[in-house]
């Protein structure tokens, strides 16, 4: 059998943070070798939650999964990437300027780094699906709705999904006289997106395009955060078989463009 992939999580005290230690920890394939999150705590199978980041920078583990925030990853990113560790970014809203800089980190070192907007195998099916469509019909608007406590808006699957399909078939969605302000969305590429935040919902997307005389939805809609563990799994075994930045869990899953 081969050694297990030594594992760090950066936001560990957080909903995504802790349901990925505990899920990795369960799984033999993987040990978690350290946990870092400010708020502390504790993670039931895995032990004390550090918090401070150079604990986690000097423990053993080779592949670090962080579900902090976008403003954690613009401060800390390049710090894990410069400690010779293979990175897998699962947070968003973070500055556009700090890919680049992973990106440099990560040639600059010979590891790797992975951004995932959605680790869902499901949402990425419908993204590729998406892109797909807009070769075709070139009008489309996206609808995403999170739970309240989302902290970024729109969020970062609706932005890659924006630019995936405006970038394949450009796709034109222009605004038309607003009564209320923001009431056609926020535009990307030619794309309106319209985010929802609302109890009841943990994580939806539908992607409509219109054509003449019909419309086609691509929907996606997640009941269960265990969802996004297998794309977790599955991104930390890639992560070793390529340098330098990639972006999108499509980017190792081989889906045709």
């Amino acid at each position: 059998m081969a050694e297990p992939i030594l594992v760090g999580v950066i936001g560990a005290a957080g909903r995504m943070g802790r349901m990925v230690a505990e899920g990795l920890s369960a799984d033999e394939a993987f040990r978690v070798a350290a946990v870092f999150d400010p708020a502390g705590g504790e993670i039931a199978g895995v032990g004390g939650i550090a918090i401070g980041l150079p604990a986690l920078l000097e423990s053993p583990a080779t592949h670090i999964v962080d579900f902090s925030t976008g403003a954690a990853v613009d401060e800390h990113g390049e710090q894990v990437l410069l400690a010779g560790k293979r990175y897998l970014v699962g947070a968003t809203g973070y500055a556009g300027e700090t890919v680049e800089r992973l990106k440099a980190a990560a040639e600059r070192t010979g590891t790797s780094c992975l951004i995932v907007p959605n680790f869902s195998l499901g949402a990425n099916l419908m993204m590729a699906f998406a892109r797909q469509a807009a070769g075709y019909m070139k009008h489309a608007e996206i609808v995403e709705a999170h739970h309240p406590g989302k902290l970024d808006a729109p969020s970062g699957t609706a932005l890659a999904t924006a630019k995936l399909i405006t970038g394949k078939g450009e796709v034109e969605s222009g605004p038309r006289g607003e009564k209320l302000a923001g009431s056609r969305g926020g535009g990307v590429d030619g794309v309106r997106i319209h985010a929802l935040r609302i109890p009841g919902v943990l994580a939806e997307q539908t992607v409509i395009f219109g054509g003449e005389g019909e419309t086609l939805r691509i929907e996606h809609r997640t009941i269960d955060r265990r969802c996004f563990l297998p794309g977790v799994k599955l991104a930390l075994a890639r992560l070793a078989d390529f340098e330098g930045l990639r972006i999108g869990l499509a980017s190792i899953l081989e889906l045709s463009p």
